[in-house]
């Protein structure tokens, strides 16, 4: 009988067929003391041409497995969780690489928790704490989590727990791993690994839609559903709200409008914002945009200090 693996690393992908090279490359070159039998490598390739195979034919590893799919955008995050065969299902961007010895701890993360299964959320130092946190309910999960909720990388759900929801579920098209992270709010544990255990690669000329739309109308909007639900409090709400504005669209202001080195559409972006937040905010979010590349270097130097610790 074959053995289940702890882990699925689930990328959906579509081109970057060098930086996925890359991710693929950072996991299998760092199997010492680590079990194959563990973990699973799964791709879901969404390119017409279904082109990754190309790339992932060169691993000749047992446990990765190749899907041509016919997801449209970002809903392929959510058809390649059905595809893993993991106790815990990590959803993974394709640009994501581990860092030397990541692979193992996680692994050793969810061996450690299958019991309980709380939920498990990796920030990998964005969220400024560089430790492993624990919150015994949602709301205060929340509150810490704030926007980083809708990051892809930070993902991972129990497979049980996915099984037990995911045919009768909302699925966002834009956020499918928030709306399932929705669905756990009954959970007695939850975690946030804030330590760095990913490298993200620069993606060029990174865009292809409304970025000041999806964020600040469809993830605000999600997030809104479990307020109004009373399954986080309106402090929090404000709070993953103002981080939303004014540390990540405020940085993608200054990419894609000041410096223009994005790619995303810059269409009705006053009109986008103004749905959610006063005009007042509007404006603050265009002055706190023009210290970006402070804050975004702050960030880097206490991201460097936690991988010195550890």
């Amino acid at each position: 009988m074959e053995k289940r693996p702890y882990l699925s690393i689930c990328i959906p992908t579509y081109n970057r067929l060098e930086i996925l090279k890359n991710t693929l490359d950072s996991i299998y070159a760092d199997l010492n003391g680590l079990d194959i039998e563990d973990f699973e490598v799964v791709i879901s390739d969404n390119e017409p041409n279904h082109s990754t195979k190309v790339i992932t034919d060169q691993f000749k590893f047992k446990n990765l497995h190749y899907h041509a799919s016919v997801s449209s955008g970002f809903l392929n995050s959510f058809d390649v969780l059905k595809l893993g065969n993991g106790m815990f299902l990590k959803l993974h961007n394709n640009y994501t690489m581990f860092r030397k010895g990541s692979l193992k701890k996680m692994v050793n993360e969810i061996k450690e928790n299958e019991v309980d299964k709380p939920v498990i959320f990796y920030t990998n130092g964005l969220n400024q704490a560089g430790k492993v946190e624990r919150f015994n309910s949602y709301n205060s999960f929340m509150y810490r989590l704030s926007y980083l909720s809708s990051w892809s990388s930070g993902f991972g759900i129990w497979k049980d727990d996915f099984e037990n929801v995911y045919n009768n579920i909302e699925v966002n098209n834009y956020f499918p791993q928030t709306s399932l992270l929705m669905t756990q709010t009954q959970k007695s544990n939850y975690i946030i690994n804030d330590i760095p255990i990913f490298d993200n690669q620069d993606i060029p000329k990174k865009g292809g839609y409304n970025i000041f739309k999806v964020f600040s109308v469809d993830y605000v909007s999600l997030i809104e559903v479990a307020y109004k639900r009373k399954e986080i409090s309106k402090e929090s709400f404000n709070k993953i709200k103002k981080d939303l504005l004014l540390d990540y669209i405020s940085v993608r202001y200054f990419k894609t409008v000041i410096v223009r080195v994005d790619n995303f559409e810059k269409n009705d972006i006053r009109k986008s914002i103004e749905i959610h937040y006063s005009t007042f905010m509007y404006y603050l979010m265009i002055a706190t945009a023009l210290f970006a590349p402070v804050k975004t270097l702050i960030r880097k130097i206490k991201v460097l200090f936690y991988i010195k610790k550890l």
